[in-house]
């Protein structure tokens, strides 16, 4: 690429290239400079800083996964298509677990569109923007929660042991063979074997609950 077609979206598309397959660890201005064939420079005739760089990729991947017309949806189903959503950019990008838990990154305008829309669904329990928006925040915190342990692997500066590799001392109680002394409070777990749950499966089951409870909490039928 020649200087004079560089591009803010040419930089920021670059610099999800890296993160996505090296991490944010991996990412720097020389790096995407080489990867483009310029001078290191050149980048911040686009981007101020790397700062402002991942603020830039972090609303590029939100604008990538945008969510759907919300016509006919209930408020639970919008925010069941947050999860789905979210889910699957987490694991696409993992890097963005990172961004997404830190404000100055999270809420560009594609970031302030999503919460927008999951807001808009959560107060049809006839509350307020501000409680609305708490309570989308909790949906986010716990798609995030949820969707940690499977990206973690990808998060780890050195993941050469892969999160597919899932011995624990959880797993080994489950399977009766425990590594450790078991606590009392985990005792009848021994050997009961694992859940066949998977992590997904998981996941949209603590969801039901936390909607279940802002149905009780509002005084909502659905």
């Amino acid at each position: 690429m020649t200087e004079p077609r560089l591009s803010k979206s040419a930089i920021v598309d670059t610099a999800i290239d890296i993160a996505d397959a090296n991490g944010l660890d991996a990412l720097s201005m020389r790096r995407i400079a080489d990867r483009l064939g310029v001078g290191t420079m050149s980048l911040y005739r686009h981007v101020a800083n790397k700062d402002d760089l991942i603020a830039a990729m972090t609303d590029e991947i939100a604008g990538r996964y945008p969510y759907p017309d919300p016509t006919g949806l209930t408020w639970r189903d919008r925010v069941r298509i947050a999860a789905e959503v979210d889910w699957l950019l987490y694991q696409q990008h993992p890097w963005v677990l990172l961004t997404f838990a830190i404000p100055r990154y999270s809420f560009g305008p594609r970031g302030l569109t999503s919460l927008a829309w999951l807001v808009e669904g959560l107060r049809e329990l006839n509350v307020s923007a501000r409680e609305a928006t708490t309570m989308a925040f909790s949906v986010w915190n716990y798609i995030s929660g949820a969707s940690l342990p499977v990206v973690s692997g990808a998060l780890l500066a050195d993941n050469s042991t892969s999160a597919a590799d899932d011995r624990n001392g959880l797993r080994d109680i489950l399977d009766g063979h425990p590594t450790f002394p078991v606590p009392a409070g985990l005792a009848e777990l021994e050997g009961a074997g694992v859940s066949e749950l998977t992590s997904e499966d998981l996941l949209f089951l603590g969801l039901t609950a936390l909607c279940d409870g802002f149905a009780v909490r509002h005084g909502a039928s659905t």
